[in-house]
């Protein structure tokens, strides 16, 4: 009886251990990206949508924007069609509308980093109608208004798609944008 009782206290007795050095550790290895650590909730929850063997181009789509919300430390949200996003600033009034007129400067980036499209480098932002953008901006819109700076990670099939964007986006990329909403 005292021994069994002497190996469950040891067991128990190892298994806190185990398990506190486990997280010690994990803490100290975590990635630091401009200083911050990334948060291991988010990146739990990004992981939960990771395919081990991606097949479709979706898939493989998702994959990449998971590991670069991951390596750039970003708190992203995922809505059901795969849009990844974050709002960076809330903005105020009503939140858009397809049909809307909308104002916004922006830049278009392939995950490596190389921009593609940017109207603050042409120095004129863009006047457009919520609805005629790609998929991905127009499902991100429905959730900005006024003033909202958001960052979306879009899939290639709510960006440019297998045709993609002669002279600008690869057929079967995954894009990312900075959009600022501006006042009309």
């Amino acid at each position: 009886m005292k021994g069994n009782y002497l190996f469950l206290s040891l067991a128990i007795l190892a298994l806190l251990v185990v398990a506190c050095t486990g997280h010690s550790n994990k803490m100290e290895e975590s990635s630091r990206i401009e200083g911050k650590e990334i948060n291991e909730d988010v990146t739990a929850a990004l992981y939960a949508h990771y395919h081990q063997n991606p097949v479709t181009q979706a898939q493989k789509d998702e994959n990449l924007l998971i590991s670069y919300a991951i390596d750039n430390n970003l708190d992203v949200l995922r809505r059901p069609s795969g849009l990844y996003y974050i709002i960076e600033r809330d903005g105020t009034g009503p939140n858009f509308n397809r049909g809307q007129k909308c104002k916004a400067h922006y830049s278009g980036y392939f995950i490596d980093g190389r921009v593609f499209d940017s109207s603050i480098e042409r120095g004129s932002p863009l006047v457009f109608t919520v609805g005629a953008m790609n998929s991905g901006w127009n499902e991100g819109l429905t959730f900005m208004n006024s003033g909202t700076r958001a960052k979306l990670l879009i899939p290639s099939h709510l960006g440019y798609g297998e045709r993609g964007f002669p002279g600008y986006v690869p057929p079967n990329t995954p894009i990312i944008f900075d959009i600022e909403i501006l006042p009309l």
